[in-house]
């Protein structure tokens, strides 16, 4: 739950999180695909879906706009989850205004997140007669090719 915890930290350094009492996360609706795909280096083991819920108590939008947390959101995600393929992409906000300057906001937002292992000795996964653990991936990108035509 990578996301997740990204985006409880990114909201913990904004202003209006300055009392960490007053936002709490949790995650809901936990669903798992299993791949079992092998990926050069790494097993993408299986694709992760769940709903991250965000409440944050005595949100004062009087000095910072509903609006204006929207927008960060927004440009969060847009800058750290692909969200194009997703069939729930788009996130939700539903603030209870308790009085002229304070609210309780709920955020809740679907994250999709693939886990990968890679062998390792050290590691503590156990899988097909192997000792694994859990790892972001590495790509090989190549830097140049040569391409050859069969049709000379």
């Amino acid at each position: 739950m990578k996301k997740m915890i990204a985006l409880r930290s990114y909201l913990e350094s904004l202003s209006f999180c300055h009392r960490i009492e007053k936002l709490d996360v949790w995650a809901e609706d936990l669903e798992q695909t299993t791949s079992g795909k092998y990926d050069g280096n790494s097993v993408l083991l299986y694709t992760m879906k769940y709903r991250a819920v965000f409440s944050v108590e005595g949100f004062v939008y009087s000095k910072d706009p509903i609006e204006l947390l929207h927008t960060r959101l927004i440009t969060w995600l847009a800058d750290n989850d692909k969200r194009s393929d997703m069939e729930d992409a788009e996130l939700n906000i539903s603030p209870e205004v308790l009085d002229k300057h304070t609210a309780n906001i709920e955020i809740t937002i679907m994250f999709e997140e693939d886990v990968y292992i890679v062998e390792n000795e050290a590691g503590q996964i156990e899988y097909a007669g192997r000792t694994w653990e859990l790892a972001d991936p590495e790509h090989d990108i190549a830097e140049s090719f040569d391409l050859l035509s069969s049709n000379e």
